[in-house]
């Protein structure tokens, strides 16, 4: 059992109960980082394995989703953090959903890429290379989020917080930069490379955005059961 501090005397037995299990999504969500940042390339071997363990990965997350749907709507939490909590759990789920989309399209782009030219199979690879910081930036929120499910200091929970809005404005930064450099490309690119790579862009910006409101959400909590 983690060992939560002031959470374990604040919050009731169901939702002292949610709230640790949530550091499970965390801990998918890096793997689930981990094998795309394996996956951002054109070796078919590390794509395959990648889709393997990410799509295992979103389907325990889903086992997970499902139990705490039930606890939730069964009566294990109050009823006026019932909503704030079914939210939260919805959107750490959404963390592996969304991962799970990125390497599908990985996999699906690596079986068309034999009929592109070299500059189209280079400029994909590179757009790949540039996706690798934004996993780095989810890597990092996703431990700040663990941190703020860990620590029994709310100082603490609100400098987690900050980190993470700080990230999150920076992989915006890198997404509007690539879309930019996309269009000024497009007329070189075919329709499916031009429209893949907005999708995953996109996604990999959802990445960052689903940890910012799971800390928004997780402060609201907390907020509610120390006022």
């Amino acid at each position: 059992m983690v060992n939560y501090g002031f959470l374990k005397r604040l919050l009731v037995v169901g939702e002292r109960h949610l709230l640790e299990e949530l550091i499970q999504y965390m801990d998918l969500g890096t793997l689930a980082c981990d094998s795309l940042k394996e996956s951002m390339g054109t070796d078919k071997e590390r794509i395959a394995l990648g889709y393997r363990l990410i799509k295992g990965y979103e389907k325990e997350a889903d086992t997970i989703t499902m139990r705490y749907r039930h606890e939730i709507t069964n009566g294990a939490v109050s009823t006026t953090l019932m909503g704030t909590l079914g939210n939260l759990v919805e959107k750490c789920d959404s963390i592996l959903d969304a991962s799970y989309f990125i390497v599908r399209e990985l996999k699906r782009m690596n079986l068309a890429t034999g009929n592109f030219s070299e500059e189209e199979k280079g400029f994909i690879s590179s757009s790949y290379r540039t996706f690798i910081p934004m996993l780095d930036y989810e890597k990092s929120a996703l431990s700040y989020v663990r941190n703020m499910l860990l620590t029994g200091d709310i100082k603490v929970m609100r400098e987690e917080m900050k980190k993470i809005e700080e990230m999150e404005e920076a992989v915006d930064e890198i997404k509007d930069s690539f879309i930019d450099s996309l269009y000024r490309q497009s007329s070189k690119l075919s329709y499916i490379t031009f429209s893949h790579l907005l999708d995953v862009v996109h996604k990999m910006d959802d990445l960052l955005d689903y940890c910012e409101d799971i800390s928004g959400l997780i402060m609201t909590v907390i907020t509610a059961v120390t006022k």
